[in-house]
């Protein structure tokens, strides 16, 4: 019993170790393995994405469902509708090599690919009629069901849900979350040269967000711009600039970055903010002050996210550094204001004051300070 008791403790130590790769705790391994999964995950992602292609296409599409990937079981997971169909999946010289990387399970709800994909539509084509707020939908292929999600249980969205029921959806309510963002501008004492890094905060008149990554114009490589969120634009204001806002501060630092140039919010949703304070330095790395030995993650390209179970990370002003899993690829959020569509579905905790971060996946087992980023 009492090593029981000792195993328990150095477990809930090591959880909380601020030493640990970010991917060490959300694997629940220790730092020595990390780049062991991680080649693993690059080398399941690669093998999904052949996978995919192959059934999207007819001869496939009806008699399986998703796939996810499982870096830490070293397997694929793909739910079968129609388990005859398995030995010709398995003949095709694209996917031979890779069979021992594959497990078939019966599908959830028997669903095939293409049944959710008709799902999908027929939800969406609703959403767009009938309008929901606050809602979103996508397709989640761990389960291998379309799912509904609503940020705001108070808001009646009967109607919506009641339309749906012949798709039969997950039906999934977000848990209450704090909005408080009680920030205050302080004025700045001497200038000091700032180094502004993705993940940082980003404060105007009162309100936060964080910085994504820099940018520079193409035609002139000594203009500066950060990419943010476009609905940290408050239409209120005549005046959209941005100052920094440090992490673990209640108050903006006072240096000023600049304006927001340019914003948009459906159906994607992005801002633009031109550096014109002297006082920053360009950073193309991304913050992690959470742990002592991966401060400062260096990007070193952009990718897109094409797998359900590949592991996504973020970096943002009020919940920090934070990993999780990729739940689904083919979001849409449903508001007031519009749609916006592509959306990444993750069990990351995102909360306001978040928007606008980087978001990030690990590449090379080489080198975990490394990271891409997605967006």
């Amino acid at each position: 019993m009492r090593i029981y008791f000792l195993i328990v403790l150095l477990s809930l130590l090591r959880s909380y170790s601020i030493y640990a790769h970010p991917l060490a705790d959300l694997w629940e391994v220790e730092d020595i393995e990390v780049p062991k999964l991680l080649e693993r995950e690059r080398n399941l992602i690669a093998i999904d994405k052949i996978l995919g292609s192959i059934l999207e296409q007819d001869k496939f599409s009806s008699s399986f469902g998703g796939s996810t990937i499982y870096p830490k079981e070293d397997i694929i997971t793909v739910h079968t509708v129609d388990f005859s169909k398995v030995d010709d999946l398995l003949a095709l010289p694209q996917i031979n090599p890779y069979k021992d990387f594959l497990s078939f399970i019966e599908a959830e709800n028997s669903m095939s690919l293409s049944q959710l994909e008709y799902n999908f539509d027929q939800i969406a084509f609703l959403a767009s009629s009938i309008k929901p707020k606050m809602t979103m939908i996508y397709t989640e292929p761990e389960v291998n069901n379309n799912g509904l999600y609503f940020f705001n249980s108070a808001i009646n969205n009967s109607e919506f849900i009641k339309a749906t029921e012949p798709y039969n959806p997950t039906i999934i309510y977000a848990g209450s979350q704090s909005d408080s963002q009680n920030i205050t501008q302080i004025r700045r004492g001497r200038n000091l040269n700032v180094k502004l890094l993705g993940g940082d905060g980003l404060y105007n008149n009162g309100s936060l967000c964080s910085a994504g990554f820099w940018a520079t114009d193409i035609f002139d490589p000594n203009d500066f711009y950060i990419i943010t969120a476009g609905h940290c634009y408050n239409e209120r204001l005549t005046k959209n600039e941005f100052f920094y806002s440090p992490w673990k501060s209640d108050s903006s630092s006072g240096l000023l970055l600049g304006p927001m140039v340019y914003h948009m919010t459906f159906p994607y949703d992005f801002g633009i903010i031109d550096v014109v304070g002297k006082d920053v330095i360009p950073t193309f790395s991304v913050r992690n002050d959470v742990a002592a030995e991966y401060k400062e993650l260096i990007i070193t390209d952009s990718a897109p996210v094409s797998s359900a179970g590949a592991h996504i990370c973020k970096s943002g002003r009020t919940t920090y550094f934070t990993c999780g899993y990729v739940m689904g690829l083919n979001g849409r959020s449903y508001d007031v204001g519009g749609t916006k569509k592509d959306l990444i579905i993750t069990d990351m905790p995102i909360i306001p004051g978040d928007s606008g971060g980087t978001v990030l996946s690990f590449v090379s087992p080489q080198n975990l300070h490394s990271v891409v980023v997605h967006g």
